[in-house]
């Protein structure tokens, strides 16, 4: 029940509006009258991945809707020409909590469920490998709130849960190979499964290789004649899982090789973290609010979470316990290697090109929520111990070895000339200071066993929480999201497209069902990117066609583009401009004005409200159009034409393996003209067209989740067998794991 209601009180003022939790009112640049929360802003912000918008919540909103408006969840036209929707991952379209998006507040309520979910599966495997009540509950609690939880809300926190739910399936199948028992699979399905629908692949991957480690370390702790037993079923249970995420896996890795994918290459190979923002690691905001000081704006950027001095101090104490020895040795190493990683030490690197794929990530980012669970454990480890021990002597070692590491974190800190100023930094150097003193006076002066361990768990809950609510007092109180522009291009703009300069930032237009030709995310069509490049704006950045975004920032502006390319937009079927209501004296907009001036540019200005400015530019292409032909358009997928003779259909939806039409039920070939769109041949007389994107593949993909389901199915009804024998045979098992 604790691990239930703690993440809906933490999180109560965004329930009940005190602060606002809608991303839009940050990110859509559609905000007026914006008032900070109790932490002035903005900066800070409550979150330091603006994808918390422009992805998960513009995305994965319209995935939700298209799910409950019966329309395909593979494809969405409101974005650039056209991309996929489930292939881009990001926005989690198959993810079952994703379509709480289609709530008010719905991504509140995904992300509690998300932390819910985490504390329970993590109390659960705790208890199962032998962890005292007491020390499985404080671990979980600082599990559900842990700093990537705190400081990162897009689709990266998706698979967070799902770490704990997989290792559960592993401590399961352990003990039912361990009493020689069939079944014990499930979890382990369900655990990778859903990992995988999350919506971000290199969470998903990273934690596997932890799953990798656990799992043989509990081979190992198995008799001899029961190891191959076990690998036989954690391999059946794996593919049974990667059948079940067939449907979300086929469609992204159809879309890949035709995707830019951004730096998803060699490009992490040398990235890491600097050693001098390590303090930040048991001091969380020594360096300020996220994005609080422009000079630290290259750590937000990276960083992707942190631990607390209590939990480093009482992980420490948990790896030479008599608890689990060879797997609090091996988290304690993993917890290592991440850290020497993230930070560049020297030496590690040459895992970046043995373990395959770990340098195609920004390992450094997204490898804490597996070494945050891994210290969560040992902290589990240490509680568990020290409710028996007589006396607390290694936790007072580890308290004075973790003082030191943030003294040397402070001189690392000083000695790169970073110095942060303001009340943030030095209450959190105050806070981290009281919480070191407070675990020097538990460990040193309290005697009784039983009220020292309830102190420890108590200090632990509480430093876990105090660092979450940074965050979320960082929300704003009040503001509007100026809805007018808005209203008038739903209204008007028909099947046309809209370019922004500012206002309604990628991807809201899919949030609002309006078509937008600009983008902000990865991976990305890459013939959409080059066509962009050579036509609209060569001085975006490929992923960030934003209307904001530069490359070079002394080459020309979003504005300068487009009006030298103002007749490459019209082709594409751009019908207004958006610019804040501000516009004038930014850069470029003399430029634009001038020609929004000009009767022969034909750019005019067609609305005006508080946030922005709507510029018409009169003839841009049809979405359809066929020489000689009448059309009656039903949607952008469905049209009725009428032709005097033979014509082609052009659509200006983006080309791609995956298209097919159908011509009066007839399949015809999609033919690719004017670089990138889509063009059908006609018959004389009376037709009706359809258009379909169906990601190659996926009827095998329907048939591999299908296979995947009855493995499923079938292990549970064999877990079912000798139920009353069951309880007594987990016991025995939960008993062995303490040995």
């Amino acid at each position: 029940m604790l691990l239930l209601l703690a993440p809906i009180l933490v999180k109560a003022p965004l329930l009940i509006g005190a602060l606002i939790a809608d991303p839009a009112l940050l990110y859509a640049g559609l905000h007026s009258h914006l008032h900070a929360g109790p932490l002035t802003g903005y900066p800070p912000y409550p979150t330091i991945d603006p994808n918390i918008a422009f992805t998960s919540h513009a995305l994965g909103r319209r995935a939700a809707l298209n799910l409950f408006d019966g329309q395909s969840l593979w494809w969405n036209h409101f974005e650039g020409v056209g991309v996929p929707l489930a292939g881009e991952v990001q926005s989690a379209a198959l993810f079952p909590l994703t379509w709480l998006l289609i709530l008010r507040d719905g991504q509140s309520y995904m992300h509690i469920a998300l932390q819910v979910i985490a504390g329970w599966s993590t109390w659960a495997l705790l208890r199962r490998i032998g962890c005292t009540p007491l020390a499985a509950t404080a671990a979980a609690l600082v599990f559900e709130f842990n700093g990537t939880f705190a400081w990162l809300a897009n689709a990266v926190v998706n698979p967070i849960p799902f770490l704990p739910l997989t290792l559960l399936g592993i401590e399961v199948l352990w003990d039912r190979v361990a009493t020689r028992r069939k079944g014990g699979a499930a979890w382990l399905i369900i655990g990778l499964a859903a990992s995988l629908y999350a919506g971000f692949p290199e969470v998903a991957y990273l934690d596997g290789l932890l799953v990798l480690v656990w799992a043989l370390v509990r081979a190992a702790s198995l008799p001899r004649d029961l190891r191959l037993a076990f690998w036989v079923r954690i391999c059946v249970g794996g593919l049974a899982a990667l059948a079940l995420a067939a449907p979300a896996l086929v469609p992204f890795f159809d879309f890949l090789p035709l995707a830019n994918t951004g730096g998803h290459g060699d490009g992490f190979a040398s990235a890491h973290l600097s050693p001098s923002y390590a303090l930040a690691l048991l001091s969380p905001y020594a360096f300020g609010s996220i994005f609080q000081q422009a000079p630290f704006a290259d750590f937000w950027g990276s960083v992707g979470g942190y631990a607390g001095y209590v939990l480093m101090a009482l992980a420490l104490c948990g790896i030479r316990g008599p608890t689990h020895r060879g797997l609090s040795l091996a988290l304690a190493l993993w917890t290592a290697v991440c850290l020497a990683l993230t930070y560049g030490m020297p030496g590690v690197s040459v895992l970046l090109h043995i373990v395959p794929g770990l340098k195609l990530a920004a390992f450094y980012r997204y490898l804490p929520p597996s070494w945050e669970f891994s210290m969560c454990t040992l902290a589990a480890f240490a509680l568990t111990d020290l409710a028996t021990a007589p006396s607390a002597r290694r936790l007072r070692v580890m308290t004075v070895l973790v003082g030191l590491a943030c003294a040397l974190g402070a001189w690392t800190m000083a000695h790169a000339g970073l110095h942060p100023v303001g009340r943030i930094p030095h209450i959190a150097w105050i806070v981290t200071a009281a919480f070191a003193a407070a675990l020097f006076a538990i460990t040193w002066q309290w005697r009784p066993v039983a009220s020292r361990t309830r102190v420890l768990a108590g200090l632990l809950a509480f430093e876990t929480v105090l660092y979450f609510l940074i965050p979320v007092l960082s929300y704003p109180s009040r503001g509007t999201i100026e809805l007018g522009g808005v209203h008038y291009l739903q209204q008007n703009l028909g099947f046309q497209r809209f370019a922004t300069l500012g206002p309604v930032q990628p991807n809201y237009g899919s949030y609002f069902g309006i078509a937008s030709v600009n983008h902000n995310d990865l991976p990305i069509p890459k013939a959409w990117t080059n066509y962009v490049a050579a036509h609209l704006d060569g001085n975006a950045p490929p992923i960030l066609f934003t209307g904001v975004s530069r490359d070079d920032p002394g080459g020309p502006s979003a504005a300068d583009s487009l009006v030298a390319s103002l007749e490459a937009y019209r082709r594409i079927g751009t019908r207004y401009v958006l610019a804040p209501k501000d516009f004038e004296g930014t850069p470029g907009s003399a430029g634009f004005m001038q020609r929004t001036r000009d009767p022969d540019t034909k750019l005019a200005q067609v609305f005006a409200d508080d946030r922005m400015r709507i510029f018409e530019i009169t003839d841009p292409a049809p979405y359809f159009s066929a020489a000689g032909c009448t059309l009656s358009i039903k949607d952008r997928d469905t049209l009725d034409a009428r032709c005097d003779k033979p014509s082609t259909l052009v659509r200006l939806e983006l080309a791609m393996k995956g298209w097919s039409a159908r011509v009066n039920g007839e399949s015809r070939r999609i033919e690719t003209t004017g670089e990138i769109f889509q063009s059908v041949a006609l018959p004389q007389g009376e037709s009706t067209v359809r258009f379909v994107f169906t990601p190659p593949f996926i009827n095998w993909a329907w048939l591999a989740f299908t296979l995947g389901l009855l493995v499923l199915a079938g292990d549970l009804l064999r877990g079912r067998s000798r139920s009353a024998g069951n309880r007594a045979a987990s016991g025995e098992g939960a008993t062995r794991g303490m040995r």
